[in-house]
C-alpha cells in the first residue's frame, strides 16, 4: 500500500518516521502529524495511524486508516475509536 508513491506497509518504523513527516510537510499538512502513547505516527487529517508490527524480531509497519468521525482521535490508543483488539500487544 502506497501513499502518493510513500510505501507505508513493511517499513522499518524509524525509516518511515522522517519520511512520513517529510510528505505531510510538503503537502502543508505538518501539523497534522502526532505520535500515539505507543509511540506511532498518525495523522488526524487522513484517520491514519502508522502502527509498528513484531514480526519474529523485526518491527515493521502496518498502517491503519479509520472513519472521518474518529480521524481526531486515531492517535489516541485510550480513547480512540480503533477496536480494542486493534491496539493489543500479541508476544
Amino acid at each position: 500500500m502506497t501513499m502518493d508513491g510513500l510505501r507505508l506497509v513493511g517499513r522499518v518504523p524509524s525509516e518511515l518516521v522522517d519520511l512520513f513527516v517529510d510528505h505531510m510537510q510538503s503537502r502543508g499538512l505538518p501539523e497534522a502529524v502526532h505520535c500515539s502513547q505507543y509511540g506511532d505516527l498518525g495523522a488526524d487529517e487522513l484517520g491514519l495511524v502508522l502502527r509498528a508490527q513484531r514480526a519474529g524480531d523485526i518491527l515493521l509497519t502496518r498502517p491503519v486508516f479509520v472513519a472521518r468521525e474518529w480521524a481526531d482521535r486515531v492517535c489516541d490508543v485510550t480513547e480512540g475509536y480503533v477496536p480494542d483488539e486493534e491496539w493489543q500487544v500479541y508476544c
